[in-house]
């Protein structure tokens, strides 16, 4: 039987299938709106995982991301938007700690090609309030 190759582009084509980037921007925003104003202290890992998610949306847009890096940035962006994992996403404070330490590792290796930025992002939801 001959075995089948399938090309990265290909992969990760398959995996977008599955992955509703409107969640995740969704997600994104939410928990930015209930951070924005707190300390970093007090927004821990809720804020942290602003930063992570932002950063791999960024790189996942970016056309000059490698095919192997978008695969496991989606794979990163699958583990925080889901929110039953090791931690439930549900409970206060803790729940998405385990989401920023599953994620750091890919967000250290597409930091190159992320440029997100806080200030962007709350310019789109302060206009978005606007409306």
């Amino acid at each position: 039987m001959e075995e089948k190759k399938v090309s990265e582009q290909q992969l990760i084509d398959d995996y977008q299938k599955h992955y509703n980037k409107n969640a995740a921007y969704k997600l994104l925003k939410e928990l930015r709106k209930k951070t924005r104003n707190l300390p970093s202290i007090v927004a821990g890992a809720t804020g942290a995982v602003v930063l992570s998610l932002g950063s791999l949306l960024s790189a996942l847009e970016n056309p000059e991301t490698p095919p192997a890096m978008k695969a496991l940035i989606l794979g990163a962006i699958g583990y925080i938007i889901f929110p039953i994992d090791l931690i439930p996403d549900l409970l206060p404070v803790v729940g998405y700690s385990d989401d920023v330490a599953s994620a750091a590792g890919v967000v250290a290796a597409v930091a190159a090609y992320s440029t997100f930025s806080l200030e962007e992002l709350d310019s789109v939801i302060d206009k978005e309030s606007e409306k």
